[in-house]
C-alpha cells in the first residue's frame, strides 16, 4: 500500500511594506493656529489622537481654499487609517480628492485603504490614478504591485514593483516584495536574489530574512534555510512566524525535539498563530500521537475555521486513527472551502480508497490528476484503486505514468509488478520487482512480492531466499506465513511448521496461516490437528471456501463422511468454480455408493479444469464399474 504523502502548506505570513508618503504642509494666508497645523501635518511630534484633533480643529476652522483643506482632510484619514479606523479614513480621502481632484497623494492613500480591505480592482483604480497624477512616486507603484499581487496578477505586480525599484534603486521593500511574487511563481533564484538585495540595502531587515530561509527551504536548502529563519530570529525575537518556519525545518529533518520547541515558542508569542498549531499538529501526526496532533488541529480551526489544510491535516489524522467518518467529514469540508486543491481530493481518494468505496475514490483521484497532472503519487494511487477493482490494464497503465513522471519510484514498481503477477505475468512482476529493488534495496515488500512470483514460477528455493531478505527487514506474518508454505512445498515440514507457528504468534487472526500449518499436519496425518486448525481459520474467516475445502479433506481421511460432505458443499456454494472442490465432493459420493451423483460431480470437475487427471481417473473408474473406498 502506497505511503501517505506528506501535506503541502503556508510557511508564511506573507508581509507587505507600508507605503512612505511624505507629509505637506499646508500653508494659507489665513492661518490662525500654527501649532494645529504642525501637529495635523506631522511636523511636531504627537498622538494619533492629538494629531486627529488638530486637523479636526483646522477643518472646522473654516479659513482654508480648498486645495489647503484637501491636504488637512488627507493628514487626518492618514491618522484615522494608522489607528486602523479605515470608515473614517476612507471618508476623509474621499472628501480630499472631492475639493481637489488632482490631488495625487490623496488617491494614493484611498488605494491603500481600498487594499487593506480587500477591494481590489478599487485599490488597483486609484493607484493607477495617482499614478497618472504623478508617476515618479516609487511607493504608490509599490502599493499598486501589491494590490495586483493580492488579486493574483503576478506579471503586472512584478511590472509594478520593477518601475518603483527604478524610481527608487535603493528601496528594500520593492526588493522585498518582487521577491514574494517572484516565490509565488516559482522563480526561487531570483526571489533569492531579490532578499539578498533587500537585505543588503537593510541588514536589519528581519522579514527579508525569514522570506529568504522560505526561499531556501522551497529550493530543498534546509540548512540555509535554518540559517536564516535563526536569522530572522536574532534580528527579531518575536518573530513569531520565524519560529514557525525554522520548525517546519527542523521537522522536514526529523529534528522533532528542535521544532516541537519552535512550534511551542511561536504559540507562546502568538497565542492567536493558527497555522503554529497546525504544524504542531503535524509534527504529532508524524509521531503517530493522533489525539494529540487532532487536538492541536482543532484549535487551529477554532482560531481560522476557513483554512482548508487544517481541515485536511485533521482529515488524515482522523484516517490513521481509524475514524474514517470524521475523516471523511473533515476532507468535505476541506472541499468545500477549497475545490480546486489536487492534495485534498489525493487525501480524499485514499480515504474513501481505505473505506472500500473504489468507484468515489477513483473519481477523487482522478480530479486530483486533472488539478496536478505532473504528480506521480496520484496516478500511483488511482492505479492501486484500479488493481482492487481487478481492472489489472488500468492499474498497469497509471503505474506507468507514475513511473514516467518519477523513474525512481520504486513503490509504482513494485505496484506494477503485482498487477502484472496477478495477471498472470510473473517475469514481468519480477522485472518490476528488480527494478523497485534497485531504486531501494532495502525494500522489505519487494523482497516478499518477487517471493509470491518466484513461487508462482514454481522456484521455491528463490522465494525463500527473498522472503528471508524480508524477514530480516520487516518480520511479519505474512512473510512467515509464505515461507513457511515454500518450505512445505520443498518438503521441509519442521521448518515450515516453525515459520508458520510464528506467522500465527505475530498475527493471531491470519486465517491463513492457520489452514497453511492445517494443511502440513493433514501431511503428516495429525488430522484432529489439521481438523483444528482448519476451524480456527474458519472462524476467522466463515466465508473461506479454501477453509471447508481442506477441513472436507480432513474429515474425509479420517472416515468423517457426513462431515466431509458438508464442508466441501459448502465450499462450492462459496466458490462455485473450484474444480477441486466438486472432486472432492465427487470422491465422497463415490464413499456413500452414489455413483450418479459422483460422475455428475467429476464431470463437473472436468469441465472447470480439463486437465485435471483426479476426476478424469475416477470417471474411468465408475465407468468400469470399480468403484472402491479411499
Amino acid at each position: 500500500m502506497p505511503d501517505l504523502p506528506a501535506k503541502h502548506r503556508a510557511r508564511a505570513l506573507r508581509h507587505v511594506a507600508a507605503a512612505i508618503l511624505a507629509l505637506m504642509g499646508a500653508q494659507s494666508a489665513a492661518a490662525q493656529d500654527p501649532v494645529a497645523e504642525q501637529r495635523c501635518t506631522g511636523l511636531l511630534r504627537t498622538s494619533l489622537d492629538e494629531r486627529i484633533a488638530a486637523c479636526t480643529t483646522l477643518i472646522d476652522a473654516g479659513h482654508y481654499q480648498a486645495a489647503n483643506l484637501a491636504i488637512l482632510h488627507d493628514n487626518r484619514g492618514m491618522a484615522f487609517r494608522a489607528k486602523g479606523d479605515l470608515t473614517d479614513a476612507r471618508k476623509d480621502f474621499d472628501a480630499a480628492i472631492g475639493l481637489n481632484p488632482n490631488y495625487a497623494r490623496a488617491f494614493g492613500n484611498r488605494g491603500s485603504v481600498l487594499l487593506a480591505q480587500r477591494d481590489f480592482e478599487g485599490a488597483i483604480a486609484d493607484l493607477g490614478q495617482a499614478i497618472t497624477l504623478d508617476a515618479t512616486d516609487a511607493a504608490t507603484y509599490m502599493l499598486r504591485g501589491n494590490a495586483y499581487d493580492e488579486k493574483g496578477d503576478l506579471d503586472r505586480a512584478i511590472a509594478d514593483y520593477n518601475e518603483a525599484i527604478r524610481l527608487s534603486p535603493n528601496y528594500p521593500a520593492a526588493f522585498f516584495n518582487r521577491g514574494l511574487v517572484l516565490r509565488h511563481k516559482g522563480d526561487l533564484d531570483r526571489a533569492i536574489a531579490d532578499y539578498d538585495q533587500a537585505i543588503r540595502l537593510d541588514a536589519r531587515n528581519s522579514a527579508a530574512f525569514n522570506n529568504r530561509g522560505i526561499a531556501w527551504f522551497d529550493k530543498g536548502d534546509v540548512d540555509r534555510a535554518i540559517a536564516d529563519y535563526t536569522a530572522a530570529i536574532r534580528l527579531d525575537p518575536n518573530a513569531a512566524n520565524a519560529y514557525n518556519n525554522r520548525g517546519d525545518a527542523w521537522r522536514s529533518k526529523g529534528d522533532f525535539v528542535r521544532a516541537a520547541a519552535d512550534f511551542d515558542r511561536a504559540i507562546v508569542l502568538l497565542p492567536q498563530f493558527a497555522l503554529a498549531y497546525d504544524n504542531r499538529g503535524l509534527l504529532a501526526y508524524q509521531r503517530k500521537d493522533y489525539d494529540l496532533a487532532i487536538a492541536d488541529f482543532d484549535v487551529a480551526l477554532r482560531l481560522d475555521p476557513q483554512s482548508a489544510q487544517a481541515h485536511d491535516h485533521r482529515g488524515s489524522a482522523y484516517a490513521d486513527r481509524g475514524d474514517s467518518t470524521a475523516a471523511l467529514a473533515d476532507y468535505n469540508a476541506a472541499i468545500r472551502l477549497d475545490p480546486n486543491n489536487a492534495a485534498i481530493r489525493y487525501d480524499r481518494g485514499i480515504a474513501l480508497r481505505r473505506a472500500g468505496d473504489l468507484d468515489r475514490a477513483t473519481a477523487d483521484l482522478s480530479d486530483a490528476i486533472r488539478l496536478n497532472p505532473q504528480r506521480a503519487e496520484a496516478y500511483n494511487e488511482r492505479g492501486y484503486a484500479y488493481y482492487r477493482k481487478r481492472d489489472y490494464d488500468r492499474a498497469i497503465a497509471d503505474y506507468s505514468e507514475a513511473i514516467r513522471l518519477n523513474p525512481r519510484f520504486a513503490i509504482a514498481y513494485n505496484n506494477r509488478g503485482n498487477a502484472y503477477d496477478d495477471k498472470g505475468d510473473a517475469s514481468r512482476a519480477i522485472a518490476d520487482y528488480n527494478t523497485a529493488l534497485g531504486i531501494d534495496g532495502n525494500y522489505a515488500a519487494a523482497y516478499y512480492n518477487r517471493g509470491i512470483a518466484w513461487r508462482r514460477k514454481g522456484d521455491p528455493d528463490r522465494a525463500i531466499a527473498d522472503y528471508d531478505r524480508a524477514i530480516r527487514l520487516n518480520p511479519t506474518a505474512a512473510a512467515y506465513n509464505n515461507r513457511g508454505s515454500a518450505w512445505q512445498a520443498r518438503g521441509e515440514l519442521d521448518r515450515a511448521a516453525a515459520d508458520l507457528d510464528q506467522a500465527i504468534r505475530l498475527d493471531p487472526n491470519s486465517p491463513e496461516a492457520f489452514i497453511n500449518r492445517a494443511n502440513i499436519k493433514r501431511e503428516r496425518l495429525d488430522l484432529a490437528g489439521a481438523k483444528a486448525d482448519y476451524s480456527a481459520a474458519i472462524a476467522l474467516a466463515q466465508n473461506s471456501a479454501l477453509a471447508y475445502y481442506n477441513r472436507a479433506w480432513a474429515h474425509y481421511l479420517s472416515g468423517e463422511n457426513a462431515d466431509a460432505f458438508a464442508d466441501v458443499d459448502r465450499a462450492i456454494a462459496l466458490d462455485a468454480h473450484s474444480a477441486t472442490a466438486y472432486s472432492l465432493r465427487g470422491l465422497v459420493r463415490e464413499r456413500l455408493g452414489e455413483a450418479a451423483e459422483a460422475t455428475a460431480d467429476f464431470r463437473k470437475a472436468l469441465a472447470l479444469d480439463p486437465t485435471f487427471t483426479q476426476p478424469a481417473e475416477a470417471l474411468q473408474r465408475l465407468h468400469a464399474g470399480t468403484v472402491t473406498n479411499q
